[in-house]
């Protein structure tokens, strides 16, 4: 089956130089509803960057790119990580010397952790605590959830992970973290159900802990003038907090 995959790759794209399976199939832990996730790799640009397949009642999800966009979307962030690095083993199924050289043998598509942000964070805290409908508050309870994890992350080893549950599963298991942190994240996502008084609550939670455990902690972010608002109070005033 997978000589059949590589040989349709090779037909749909010309010179593919090599194909590499990574996700659940690469790690050995397929389930039977897992895809089979594939990177075809061209010298260059393809003229149909992502195909799905199902080749013997199995879901093939293919990516088609060239060698240089496959090196440098590696050196971004994944965009589902909760800003956590990826981890990311692959196997080539079949490439030639160029493929090997140039994503090496086997070829590794781990990603680095996004940029923490505060001043996301501290945003999306303010639009969820002064949003007066359902909607724009779980839209922002949301927001802050995706950005809080970075801002924790290096007080807590700076996991590695490999997949969106693992995300969720590592960063709600931060020992260093506000009060309430493992079920009140989860909340802010969506991810558990509850009503808008329970999401409010785990906003302010997570936004008056999160702000105290970086002060607590020293830390620096990426704007001067935010570290110098984090350590004096002001986010905690534009917040309502204090």
């Amino acid at each position: 089956m997978l000589e059949r995959v590589v040989a349709r790759a090779r037909e749909e794209e010309a010179g593919v130089l090599g194909v590499a399976a990574f996700g659940s199939y690469a790690r050995g832990e397929a389930a039977p509803a897992s895809d089979l996730d594939l990177e075809a790799v061209l010298r260059e640009q393809p003229q149909v960057g992502y195909r799905t397949w199902f080749v013997d009642g199995l879901h093939v999800s293919i990516g088609f790119d060239s060698v240089e966009r496959v090196r440098a979307s590696l050196a971004e962030p994944a965009r589902w990580s909760l800003k956590l690095a990826v981890e990311m083993p692959a196997r080539w199924i079949e490439a030639d010397a160029e493929a090997r050289s140039a994503l090496g043998d086997p070829p590794d598509f781990s990603r680095p952790p996004g940029e923490p942000e505060l001043e996301d964070a501290v945003e999306w805290c303010a639009k969820a605590l002064r949003a007066s409908e359902s909607l724009p508050l779980r839209v922002a309870a949301r927001g802050l959830g995706e950005e809080a994890p970075a801002l924790l992350r290096d007080l807590n080893g700076s996991p590695r992970v490999r997949s969106r549950v693992e995300a969720v599963r590592a960063a709600s298991a931060f020992a260093v973290a506000p009060d309430g942190w493992a079920d009140d994240l989860p909340v802010l996502l969506g991810l558990a159900p509850a009503d808008d008084a329970r999401v409010r609550d785990a906003v302010e939670r997570v936004g008056r802990g999160v702000l105290r455990l970086l002060r607590e902690h020293g830390a620096e972010v990426e704007q001067p003038e935010l570290t110098r608002y984090l350590h004096d109070g002001t986010l905690e005033r534009h917040l309502g907090f204090a």
